[in-house]
């Protein structure tokens, strides 16, 4: 009798069952296995511990030492997996020479990169100064400002590429941000702008703030003062610290009557510093050493510059302000004594405060105040005067009940209160 295909499928199915349960078995011995292992492991690394429980200690305390120092390497890494261009411009720079000296130093520093940020209004010159920083024309400028910024920030890195083996591979990263102003709202600040940058910004370090502002101006507006406590608000009070000022604009052939352009720049400058120091808080924004034609010395934290091509040029092409002095150089130089001078800034979460947050404590110390004022010199004060009204009128209505009696007629009827106040409402009715 031929078999049936019914029990043909029952033999596969029952070797199938068998097949599979032999490889399960092989399955579990092997996890076995690995499971001892791990567990002899782990025992012999307890006893080494237990053995020397003192290198366990330093170790640990190390760890918790170098907390920084590996989030600082977690962002170098990350900046190196980024994708840098040729910095192809470099070569197009008349003051390449100077330029390349400083990035040298940088590098002799330890230094892999020369990360910078921009800050500033619309308008001011922000983009310009990047395209001349890189020597090429990387950011869009516009004139006329005809809609606000899509992009809170855009960063461009650059890495250098002449064939030098000191230098290839330094890197610069520049980042570029949007106007901190918002004209549709009625030129105020733009809050929202101001967060979006700090989230792009967060964790990486910033060798140098470029806060870029226009030197052909004769005043500090009130939105310019409230940029500035913004900044100190969401970036937190060290950024000034880090800050370079950026004076565009800086081809001034006929200054103000009564100033020249040393002096108009001087008192520009001035008025920038104390705006950003504020009525109470007072930075201590660092000295930057600048080179000119006389000797190195120190000369406040700013830099004029001529983006335009207007801009005059020396024999060597180099581009030159009205005082004579290679702008160019000088930004640079900055720059990097800027980076130079301390450690990198760099924004975290926490470092930035709500406007006036940290004042809240005043407000029960200013109603106790209140409440003494009024407790001690106020209200004495007003009882005084009552005290001497109520004399007067005792005095005022003796006097007439004492004439009245002279001439034969009753007391005079003296109003209460109540009935006074009553009076007093008629005469103001009517």
């Amino acid at each position: 009798m031929a078999p049936r295909p019914e029990d043909e499928l029952i033999g596969d199915e029952d070797e199938y069952e068998e097949e599979y349960e032999e490889e399960y078995e092989d399955e579990l011995e092997e996890v076995e296995e690995l499971e001892l292992a791990a567990e002899a492991a782990a025992g012999q690394a307890a006893a080494a511990a237990a053995a020397d429980p003192q290198d366990d200690e330093e170790v640990t305390e190390g760890d918790e030492d170098d907390d920084e120092g590996s989030t600082e390497e977690e962002e170098e890494s990350e900046d190196d997996n980024e994708v840098a261009q040729d910095w192809t411009g470099l070569r197009l720079i008349p003051e390449a020479d100077q330029l390349l000296d400083i990035l040298a130093q940088l590098k002799q520093d330890g230094r892999k990169q020369l990360t910078l940020l921009l800050l500033g209004k619309s308008g001011s010159g922000k983009s310009s100064t990047l395209n001349s920083l890189l020597g090429e024309k990387a950011a869009a400028v516009s004139a006329f400002k005809l809609q606000p910024d899509t992009e809170s920030s855009t960063t461009y890195l650059r890495q250098v590429s002449l064939g030098d083996a000191e230098l290839d591979g330094f890197r610069l990263k520049i980042i570029d941000t949007c106007g901190l102003e918002d004209p549709e709202a009625g030129d105020t600040v733009n809050y929202t702008a101001l967060q979006r940058i700090s989230e792009d910004i967060k964790g990486v370090p910033i060798d140098a703030v470029l806060y870029v502002d226009r030197l052909d101006l004769y005043r500090v507006e009130p939105l310019d003062k409230r940029i500035m406590q913004s900044i100190s608000e969401t970036f937190g009070r060290r950024i000034w610290q880090k800050t370079l000022l950026v004076l565009s604009h800086g081809n001034l052939p006929l200054p103000p009557p009564g100033t020249t352009f040393e002096t108009f720049s001087e008192r520009r400058i001035s008025l920038l510093r104390k705006a950003m120091r504020g009525a109470f808080f007072k930075p201590a924004l660092p000295a930057v050493i600048v080179e000119n034609s006389e000797a190195c010395k120190p000369a406040l934290p700013a830099v004029i510059v001529e983006n335009s091509e207007a801009c005059k040029v020396d024999s060597d092409r180099c581009r030159i302000l009205p005082d004579g002095s290679r702008w160019v150089v000088d930004l640079w130089g900055a720059a990097g004594d800027m980076a130079l001078g301390s450690k990198p800034y760099s924004w975290r979460k926490g470092m930035g405060r709500k406007g006036g947050s940290s004042l809240k404590w005043l407000i029960p110390v200013v109603a106790y105040g209140q409440y003494l004022a009024w407790k001690t010199l106020l209200q004495p004060r007003l009882q005084k005067e009552e005290d001497k009204q109520a004399e007067a009128d005792a005095a005022a209505w003796a006097a007439k009940a004492q004439e009245r009696r002279r001439l034969g007629i009753g007391p005079p009827l003296q109003p209460t209160p109540e009935n006074a106040w009553r009076l007093e409402q008629m005469y103001d009715d009517d």
